[in-house]
């Protein structure tokens, strides 16, 4: 399985792009921040235990990280909506060495219904900096974004390399847009317990990290998603009774814009979020993503070894 979900919405009325896939059922020279990755050539001797890597936002305040492949600068997006490691077009892996496809292939479709066949790879190993990953899985790049309401010529084709949460598979990380980095640690174990309270179990399963976000009326099942720029409910899965306000993107014919405005609490914390209402595919079985604006507020611990998160207020806003 490698990608669920990931919304684009450019922080415009008049467009609407949404990065948003569901699925059924060694590189010779990769640079990251300006430092080597390599397949193969690093020793398994490195004792590394943390990394610092900058976070450039993009033009819809999406979270990339710096790639160098070929001699060629890339920005990849960090895409947490995708459970695979990595994803690169055809073209790029297809000029490199040490690629092991596997022979399968993931069968996918997009938020508008277009089906995807993307083939997998295996990376044996790759590093940032001093710290090592191995066995990582990738697929095919194809690009799935569909967009509604006005938009460029060729902006659903306009899609860059993605990291997925899979590439940090047995590691910890912190997301910190505030101070634009991302931190990635190494497994130390189980949490110790004078710091286990801070930390909730998630839910990980083909639609990503899974966590739940609570009003005083209904509890919602939201995918974490770095490949949002808005957050997003599916109207058939929000109560009637919670709290609505209108928007004025142009979401297409016959839907209405609306924002889910209830105070909801997550792993403790109190907020109000202004979260889009979307009919997403049926297919997609949680009630919704959570994306960018939620980011802000929060800085994002994820221990992907022992499935647990915790949150850190990055903002004034949190109530």
């Amino acid at each position: 399985m490698q990608k669920i979900g990931s919304a684009k919405i450019g922080r415009s009325s008049n467009l609407i792009t949404v990065e948003f896939k569901m699925t059924s059922c060694k590189f010779s020279s990769l640079c990251f921040s300006g430092v080597i990755f390599s397949a193969g050539a690093f020793s398994h001797e490195n004792n590394c235990k943390s990394i610092e890597v900058p976070i450039v936002f993009d033009q819809y305040g999406l979270p990339t990280i710096e790639l160098i492949i070929n001699g060629q600068k890339n920005f990849a997006l960090l895409d947490l909506g995708s459970t695979a490691g990595i994803h690169l077009p055809a073209s790029d892996i297809n000029s490199m060495s040490g690629v092991k496809y596997t022979g399968k292939t993931s069968k996918s479709t997009n938020i508008s219904g277009k089906v995807f066949d993307d083939k997998e790879y295996v990376v044996s190993m790759l590093t940032i900096q001093c710290m090592t990953f191995e066995n990582i899985t990738g697929y095919e790049l194809n690009p799935w974004a569909a967009s509604i309401g006005d938009k460029p010529e060729d902006v659903e084709d306009n899609q860059q390399i993605v990291i997925g949460q899979g590439f940090f598979a047995d590691k910890k990380i912190i997301i910190n847009y505030a101070d634009k980095k991302l931190i990635v640690s190494k497994k130390m174990g189980s949490i110790s317990s004078k710091n286990n309270s801070k930390f909730k179990p998630y839910v990980l399963n083909d639609e990503g990290i899974t966590i739940q976000m609570s009003s005083s009326i209904a509890n919602y099942q939201m995918v974490l998603d770095t490949g949002a720029t808005n957050s997003i409910l599916s109207i058939n899965r929000v109560n009637i009774k919670e709290s609505l306000a209108g928007c004025d993107f142009n979401l297409g014919p016959d839907v209405k814009c609306e924002l889910f405005t209830s105070k909801v609490d997550v792993a403790g914390y109190d907020f109000v979020p202004n979260i889009l209402l979307y009919p997403i595919d049926s297919r997609f079985t949680k009630d919704g993503l959570l994306g960018s604006d939620f980011f802000d507020k929060f800085i994002v611990e994820l221990d992907l070894a022992n499935k647990k998160f915790s949150l850190t207020p990055s903002k004034g806003d949190v109530l």
